[in-house]
């Protein structure tokens, strides 16, 4: 399955139309994700054009570029933030990130499920997982002008279950870029209004989906099953003494 690599990924989003996408789905992200203050934040894929703004909020935020992509450094100024790994295979420890933000990742990953079940490993109880993927439904995922034709594009009923076969809890889904991938200035001035009506109205031909899930452990409490005996009379038989019988209750 052919992946775009860092190189395609950057060169798009330095375009005016992956301009235009970059900030439209940023938007959509922003509204699911208003803060992240004091939490520890993981980019799966190439996600550090929609990181940025919890850089100054978060106790830490850290990307995981896949090894079939290749990396690069980020933030531009400062520490670098970005680390090299299967996405199956996050060198973290188990519990340690409250939030995991998935953009051009699952739609090339060759073991999914091998992702989400790291995912679950990594995040604290209670932490969440938003999923940025290719909308089948859309124009995006059937041209080749972004990397989001490419890869495996999916369906909302496809995410929600991917999401319950892994113990997640749905919170909200939604879509995003709702202006068409054409190269024309017009629409490009016009995204925004675009973007607010198609949004209002619910239309399920945005160019991403967005999903987001998290994570709930629920504890069982364990209470010794107690034995009653009691005694209830019953009716001898004509002719015989008065008898009783006994009866075991478990509640």
């Amino acid at each position: 399955m052919f992946a775009p690599d860092i190189v395609s990924l950057r060169q798009f989003y330095a375009t005016p139309l992956g301009g235009v996408a970059s900030t439209l789905i940023a938007q959509s992200i922003r509204r699911l994700w208003p803060q992240a203050k004091g939490e520890v934040v993981l980019g799966i894929g190439f996600g550090t054009q929609y990181l940025e703004p919890y850089l100054s909020e978060a106790s830490s935020v850290m990307v995981c570029m896949p090894a079939g992509q290749g990396a690069a450094c980020w933030p531009p100024e400062g520490v670098n933030r970005v680390f090299l790994a299967h996405e199956s295979e996050l060198p973290l420890q188990s519990n340690s990130v409250n939030r995991v933000l998935v953009v051009h990742s699952a739609e090339h990953s060759e073991q999914l499920s091998g992702m989400m079940r790291d995912i679950w490993r990594i995040l604290t109880p209670g932490g969440r997982v938003l999923m940025v993927v290719p909308n089948r439904l859309s124009l995006w995922s059937r041209s080749s002008r972004s990397p989001l034709g490419y890869g495996r594009p999916f369906s909302m009923p496809q995410l929600r279950d991917l999401m319950e076969e892994h113990q997640f809890t749905l919170m909200r889904s939604g879509s995003a870029l709702f202006v068409p991938p054409l190269r024309l200035k017009l629409l490009w001035r016009m995204a925004a209004k675009i973007e607010m009506v198609c949004r209002f109205l619910c239309l399920p031909f945005g160019g991403v989906l967005l999903i987001e899930a998290e994570k709930q452990i629920y504890a069982s409490i364990r209470q010794p099953v107690s034995t009653k005996r009691y005694r209830v009379p019953v009716a001898a038989a004509a002719g015989s003494a008065r008898q009783s019988a006994y009866f075991t209750e478990q509640p």
